[in-house]
């Protein structure tokens, strides 16, 4: 084991290497030991939902089957080797709609409890846990397919709350 005090080795030509290449290298083993205690990416998000002219229910409940495929989908795409959870739950004063999917090969669990057939306004979370891969990459797997999907089911949304815990992150080990 070298000791941390970089400048106690005088014999050491100070010209041979980058002193950055010492510090990477702590923190990369840093967040090595970090991993090796938890491989979990977590990530979670709030949205808010606002259709002036309303969307049907059954469209309501055929994007969140496909947001959570894609979700899932793209965490495993981008590294993930195991679903620990996809959960979503859509709400508003009618109800709730709860989903989760730990296979995106196979449809989302959808568990209606929704007592209204058009929808004007709703909150929309989604919750991921997945294995091998740290929250940036869950938080940029989840982004990346956002767009989209609300696009393609014509769904206006806003992002109110995005849940990435910069302290528990690799971001935190980066500063």
């Amino acid at each position: 084991m070298h000791d941390d005090d970089h400048d106690d080795h005088d014999d050491h030509d100070h010209e041979d290497h980058d002193h950055d290449d010492h510090e990477s290298e702590h923190d990369r083993l840093h967040l090595e030991i970090h991993r090796a205690v938890d491989e979990l990416g977590k990530y979670a998000i709030d949205i808010d939902v606002h259709s002036p002219d309303g969307i049907k229910k059954k469209i309501v409940l055929k994007f969140i089957d496909d947001i959570m495929t894609a979700v899932t989908k793209s965490c495993m795409d981008n590294g993930a080797d195991l679903v620990g959870h996809v959960k979503s739950f859509f709400s508003n004063d009618d109800g709730s709609i709860m989903s989760s999917i730990v296979d995106y090969r196979k449809p989302a669990r959808i568990k209606d409890a929704l007592e209204a057939d058009v929808i004007y306004n709703a909150r929309f979370m989604l919750h991921i846990i997945v294995h091998g891969i740290w929250d940036d990459r869950v938080r940029d797997s989840v982004l990346e397919v956002l767009d989209g999907t609300f696009a393609k089911w014509d769904i206006p949304y806003e992002i109110t709350a995005d849940h990435y815990d910069t302290e528990r992150s690799i971001a935190h080990h980066m500063k």
